[in-house]
């Protein structure tokens, strides 16, 4: 379940999305998924801190402990303004501090669904930086939205971030390209103070839109970061002639970055039938912006986002991701 406002509903990222985009994708005769290891604890200590991955790991077995297995784990009081930053010992009070938001419960496969998906976004990247020109990681659950220390957005692990920050562990210079419907808080928050990766974003306007307190064009990074970080917030309802034109802009920040890889954070949630986006791409949009990010002639990887209309992940992933097949 999730809490959106003023009600409990079914929440509506569930294991169907990956099925409709595995069947687009071989539809489309794309090569057929590998398998992928989990995320190793060293690999996810590159974007995330020890005490988040402890409380990840554990929640579920203390949420049933307290609680029983026959609901999802959520919190009902989460850390003000001006709160001190302590970590409760109760569940529920950890979920407050490591949660911020109402729609990312606890559930038994959490923790290994999250560690599995952060597992095929950093083995796509070792495979591109091994040279395989371009990979796609088909993560369920997403991760965009996760920063440190925070899970939010059904997002409990950043597997774009821990792609990127993977490959500039190794000496990479790397830039992000989210286009998911909704702002890529938790990558901007990884990268807002370092020198190695630039991570841009294009998604509704956040004063309209979820996550509602990032993602405004005047956040742009500090120290090493400073400069480093676009956001292109768009109207609601904006059609693709508006994303394509502001994807051409950032483009052009990204070709002057100079990145040695591109990772896609690639969201179908601006497909004009999408159940909770808010934007009107049409799947020829979704063509364009592949053709656009292929211009860019770089080693990409994508990691899957958002996208909750079985039509649109099952036709408009292929179509971002045709340019690229080969």
């Amino acid at each position: 379940m999730e809490f959106v406002p003023g009600q409990m509903v079914p929440a509506i990222e569930t294991p169907d999305r990956i099925d409709a985009v595995l069947r687009g994708l071989d539809r489309h005769g794309f090569a057929a998924p590998i398998e992928a290891d989990p995320a190793a604890h060293e690999d996810l200590r590159l974007v995330h801190s020890e005490a988040f991955l402890a409380f990840l790991k554990s929640a579920w077995t203390e949420w049933e402990a307290a609680f029983g297995p026959e609901l999802d784990g959520y919190g009902f009081v989460w850390p003000t303004r001006n709160a001190f930053g302590r970590i409760p010992e109760a569940i529920e009070g950890k979920i407050g501090h490591f949660c911020f938001d109402g729609v990312s419960g606890l559930t038994p496969g959490m923790w290994m669904a999250s560690v599995g998906a952060a597992g095929a976004a950093l083995a796509a990247a070792r495979s591109v930086l091994a040279g395989e020109g371009h990979a796609f990681a088909a993560c369920r659950p997403p991760g965009h939205h996760a920063s440190a220390d925070l899970m939010g957005g059904t997002s409990y692990l950043n597997n774009a971030a821990l792609a990127a920050a993977w490959m500039a562990n190794q000496g990479a210079r790397v830039a992000t390209v989210d286009i998911d419907a909704h702002h890529g808080n938790g990558t901007q928050s990884v990268f807002w103070a370092r020198g190695d990766v630039l991570t841009t974003s294009l998604h509704i306007d956040p004063a309209h839109d979820y996550p509602y307190f990032t993602g405004y064009a005047d956040e742009r990074g500090e120290g090493a970061g400073a400069g480093l970080n676009l956001n292109a917030p768009l109207a609601v309802g904006s059609e693709g002639d508006a994303f394509l034109s502001s994807l051409s802009e950032v483009l052009s920040d990204v070709r002057r970055f100079s990145p040695d890889y591109l990772i896609v954070p690639l969201g179908v949630d601006g497909f004009v039938g999408d159940p909770v986006g808010k934007m009107s791409l049409s799947t020829k949009d979704f063509a364009r912006i592949g053709d656009a990010l292929a211009d860019l002639g770089l080693p990409t990887v994508f990691t899957m986002e958002g996208g909750y209309s079985t039509e649109a992940l099952e036709t408009c992933v292929p179509m971002v991701l045709h340019p690229f097949r080969g």
